[in-house]
């Protein structure tokens, strides 16, 4: 019999294997795949299609969740981000913990300063202006205008946001929350450590991935002021979450909606807050149920409060930006000193530059910048000004300033690349080539300055880590570009960074109520 034929055939291990096919079997067999092939459709066709199984439901269900009007149970990932909003208190703020806050809060009020006056910024106040307040009255700071807790969140947090100015670490730009804390705080007269508590609160939950966003965020800092028990504070979470689950800011030629996208959140948190106060109540499983965040997104990583398992609050891994620009940016430009006295602009005959974040920031709008918000998110322009003019400062986003034939001619030179291995905010590596041939290369790694820690990072090696001095020299000099006093700077100043001593939110927001020579509105 022939080898192929073998019906016993086995292979080197003893255990029987498929009977082998001679050459005529494999004819007969092609064949008649041929043959099942061409008639499969007929067959299909003639096949009755199966019948759904019907869905039958009966009585049996019964309401345990008692909450109230009765609302369903609350999912276990909001359960347990009520129960650490609920259980946090100032008493967990340690020493240390307190003099973080108090530079995130001077550092804030720096941005907020530098946003004022801008062009969204004042429309954003005129709207504002066009709602007066009843019972919850709150400061759009710098303009003094009284409105609703919800608007003065937004205008608020827009100033702050503006300008690209503001800290950055697990969870991105945190302080765009901070509005909602003074917000809900001026309102009813909150003291300053119960501000700094709510605002330790937002930072952890931003911290960690799948807590549901800004807006839920700034919903959990706003009703943890309004001392909402848990079930108001489940409903606060889903009222702010539900119908506002962000897209992205858009990428190429930005809008001012680079600008406003966490403004709008933070005002539907405070507003969705306000909402649960009153006793409305919201979704009951916006994370896990049907329809909910997972059902869109995917399934939530698990999670715990804190978000560091040693128990340190995620306020200590922020960083703070030394210039008004996009955060890939941040560690290129404290090498700019060097560059610039390596050669002359003149001198430049090409300049490459490697980055983890090509597609955000070097992408085809970004070589032809027609307003602020692309600006200050285009790396060959900030790249190319820096080098023209020493630094990145506010008025480096003029439209006189990006507009400038000779930066855009020097940026006709420059070409970026995605660095090979690099990802996020911290690597960078920028080469020069002068005309006479000589060339050098500056890279941002090996003990340099690079952008914040946290999960935008290639690696933890951050040294953003701004002490309290550059803080106010920070501060300081955006007040004497925005044109604030001294006199009120200093006042300012010192409250905003001791808010542990204010009795009072509202004795903080009176020192910045009204600053700077607006335009009427």
């Amino acid at each position: 019999m022939n080898d192929e034929r073998k019906d016993d055939a086995r292979d080197d291990t003893g255990d029987q294997r498929v009977p082998a096919l001679g050459r005529r079997d494999l004819m007969k067999l092609g064949a008649g795949l041929v043959v099942t092939a061409l008639n499969a459709p007929k067959v299909a066709a003639q096949t009755p299609s199966p019948q759904p199984v019907p869905v039958r439901t009966r009585a049996g269900y019964v309401y345990t969740a008692n909450r109230e009007s009765h609302n369903g149970p609350m999912d276990d990932t909001s359960r347990q981000i009520v129960k650490f909003v609920n259980e946090f208190s100032e008493s967990k703020l340690t020493a240390p913990d307190i003099d973080v806050l108090n530079k995130i809060m001077l550092d804030a009020m720096a941005a907020l300063v530098a946003g004022f006056e801008e062009p969204s910024v004042r429309l954003c106040a005129r709207l504002a202006r066009q709602v007066q307040p009843v019972d919850l009255k709150c400061t759009v700071l710098g303009y003094g205008i009284p409105t609703s807790p919800e608007l003065a969140a937004f205008t608020n947090s827009a100033m702050l946001r503006h300008c690209d100015f503001n800290d950055l670490g697990p969870g991105g730009h945190v302080s765009d929350l901070i509005p909602a804390a003074l917000a809900l705080g001026e309102a009813l007269h909150s003291t300053g450590m119960q501000v700094l508590t709510a605002v330790a609160i937002g930072y952890e939950l931003a911290a960690v991935n799948g807590t549901g966003g800004e807006a839920a965020h700034a919903g959990m800092v706003a009703a943890k002021l309004m001392g909402l028990n848990e079930d108001r504070l489940a409903n606060a979470l889903t009222i702010a979450l539900t119908p506002h689950v962000t897209l992205n800011k858009g990428v190429g030629a930005m809008s001012m909606w680079k600008g406003l996208r966490s403004a709008e959140p933070v005002k539907c948190g405070v507003w969705g807050a306000m909402m649960a106060r009153e006793g409305i109540t919201g979704p009951p499983q916006p994370f896990e149920g049907r329809g909910g965040l997972w059902s869109r997104n995917g399934r939530g990583q698990d999670f715990t409060l804190p978000a560091s398992a040693d128990g340190k609050l995620a306020i200590h891994r922020m960083g703070f930006k030394r210039y008004p620009a996009e955060g890939s940016s941040q560690a290129t430009l404290d090498l700019i000193p060097e560059m610039r006295a390596w050669t002359k602009v003149e001198e430049i005959e090409s300049i490459h530059h490697q980055l983890g974040g090509l597609g955000e920031i070097a992408d085809a709008p970004k070589w032809d910048p027609r307003n602020r918000e692309t600006a200050d998110h285009s790396m060959p322009y900030m790249l190319a000004r820096a080098l023209m003019d020493g630094e990145i400062y506010l008025d480096s986003f003029t439209e006189a300033k990006y507009r400038d034939p000779a930066v855009l001619a020097l940026m006709a030179r420059i070409s970026m690349s995605q660095g090979p291995g690099f990802r996020g905010n911290a690597p960078a590596r920028t080469t020069i080539r002068k005309k006479n041939g000589e060339e050098k290369s500056w890279d941002t790694q090996g003990g340099r300055r690079v952008a914040p820690e946290g999960e935008l990072l290639s690696k933890p090696t951050a040294t953003h880590r701004l002490t309290m001095e550059e803080i106010v020299a920070k501060f300081n000099r955006a007040c004497a570009y925005k044109r604030v006093s001294d006199t009120q700077r200093d006042q300012a100043r010192a409250i905003w960074s001791n808010l542990r001593a204010v009795k009072d939110i509202g004795e903080a927001m009176r020192t910045l109520a009204k600053f700077g020579d607006p335009k009427p509105l």
